[in-house]
């Protein structure tokens, strides 16, 4: 039997049906629209590179094998180097539908933030739904109203303006203190979204808010999380669009992770904002791939393989 995650993994053109499809988004325009560092466009690979380099198809904690998981590898979008962006996002929401309507849970590897604002668009598009929970782990609550500017900082405003996310729906968790504006809080507020500060999770666990978060994401359909990297702690993870000095710690980026993938109603995680040039020894990657296999083992959990 398989013992490394690697030997799970085969092109989606050979695995035309599998529990987990793997997709990229090698685009970081929209990050630095917001004034960040370019750079994500590289995650996809950054990424692949350490989950196959490291990790193993049984879990410890949880006692979980992976050994029996299937997991399709669709590569990475063919995204434009030049920011042609509007043609960028049409690709990205066209080919998510397609994903999901072949799969029955799609991982994203990124990428700037403002991706989200299309891989959600997919996601509705696949399920014909009315609008869709999630969740958001992120320092940032990119939610900024920039009429007719799409970038990594305003994806979940948009998302909520045009009644794609519903708000109700919706969690941030682990918001920083002072990195976010009072207009941006007061939105979310009037869209009834849920703010977790990181605070409260540093006090409390993330094990209860992210429970609570997806009983609510989950309520009414389809689901996606997403996972931005610079919501962890700079330690941690260097490597990112807008590094912060406080943050998740890798325990509790792996607890949310686990959580979301034993929900058999998130069809779409995210991992975005990685940005492996300015990483130290590949630690930003590695983090990342680990957040990717805890989500893993918690799909495993949940089908009981």
């Amino acid at each position: 039997m398989p013992t490394l995650l690697r030997d799970l993994i085969r092109p989606a053109a050979a695995l035309p049906q599998a529990d987990v499809c793997l997709v990229g988004l090698p685009l970081d325009f929209g990050t630095v629209l917001e004034g960040g560092r370019a750079g994500a466009a590289n995650a996809p690979e950054a990424i692949r590179r350490e989950l196959r380099r490291y990790h193993k198809t049984y879990n410890l904690e949880h006692h979980v094998s992976l050994e029996a998981l299937r997991i399709a590898d669709a590569g990475n979008l063919d995204l434009r180097t030049t920011p042609d962006h509007e043609a960028n996002h049409q690709t990205i929401r066209a080919e998510l539908a397609r994903l999901l309507h072949q799969y029955p849970r799609v991982v994203v590897l990124g990428g700037s933030h403002d991706g989200t604002y299309s891989t959600v668009r997919g996601l509705r598009d696949a399920t014909a739904g009315a609008s869709v929970g999630g969740i958001n782990l992120d320092a940032h609550a990119d939610v900024k109203d920039r009429p007719g500017v799409l970038s990594s900082g305003t994806p979940f405003g948009k998302l909520l303006r045009e009644e794609v996310l519903a708000g109700e729906r919706f969690t941030e968790i682990g918001l920083h203190s002072n990195l976010n504006t009072r207009e941006d809080i007061d939105f979310l507020h009037q869209q009834q979204a849920t703010i977790v500060p990181l605070a409260h999770v540093q006090q409390d666990g993330m094990t209860t808010y992210m429970q609570r978060a997806l009983r609510r994401a989950t309520a009414l359909g389809p689901a996606f999380v997403s996972f931005d990297m610079d919501g962890c702690a700079e330690a941690y993870a260097p490597a990112v669009s807008a590094p912060s000095a406080d943050g998740f710690t890798p325990r509790q980026a792996t607890e949310a992770a686990f959580l979301a993938g034993k929900e058999p109603e998130v069809l779409l995680f995210e991992l975005v904002e990685l940005n492996p040039l300015f990483d130290r020894d590949n630690q930003t990657a590695r983090l990342a791939a680990t957040i990717l296999t805890a989500y893993l083992t918690g799909v495993a959990a949940s089908l009981g393989t």
